[in-house]
């Protein structure tokens, strides 16, 4: 009885040793494997130096609605990805959004010009025929010609902080930060 079973045992350790592990194959063990070219977006500015990193992020953890710049220290940041020229929110395995292009209604004083704001939601909605791509890391938007250059505004309001852009060289709106916005794929 002994002998059959260690016979047994020696047995199945051959023939898990004769099964193919392949070692150095891509496996899935993180998310950009999931999502190819998925990135954390922080956001970079002279007025914000040497205090916690600020990212891409819907203005309420996890709702949809309204992009802002948001601080994460503890917790990471969400996923952005560029398809077919559209930037998309990675949620999880079973959920992805769309991050819109907006018309908004107040023109930029003194210029006059129309500010367009980033919101997130479950299907397509705004500016269809806009296109966000990556210059280097920087994250730009372009429509028919017109760039944003890669700048954006993030403003605080009282019923939350919006994420902005112009497609022309404008001043910072009153009350809104200057950011220029930075693919990243390291690890947190």
């Amino acid at each position: 009885m002994f002998i059959s079973a260690l016979c047994f045992l020696l047995f199945w350790m051959n023939l898990v040793q004769a099964m193919p592990a392949w070692m150095g194959a891509p496996g899935q063990v993180s998310i950009g494997s999931l999502v190819p070219g998925a990135a954390y977006i922080e956001a970079k500015s002279a007025h914000r130096t040497g205090d916690v990193a600020r990212h891409l992020a819907p203005s309420i953890p996890g709702n949809l609605g309204n992009l802002s710049i948001v601080p994460f220290s503890r917790i990471s940041p969400p996923l952005f990805y560029i398809n077919r020229n559209q930037l998309w929110q990675f949620q999880n395995q079973s959920a992805i959004f769309h991050v819109n292009v907006v018309n908004t209604t107040e023109p930029h004083y003194p210029t006059g010009e129309i500010p367009l704001q980033l919101m997130l939601d479950t299907q397509r909605k705004g500016i269809a025929n806009g296109n966000f791509r990556w210059r280097g890391t920087m994250l730009h938007y372009d429509l028919g010609g017109r760039t944003n250059g890669g700048v954006y505004y993030h403003c605080p309001t009282p019923e939350g902080a919006k994420l902005l852009l112009f497609l022309k060289g404008v001043p910072t709106p009153q009350g809104c930060f200057f950011f220029t916005l930075h693919g990243t794929s390291q690890d947190y």
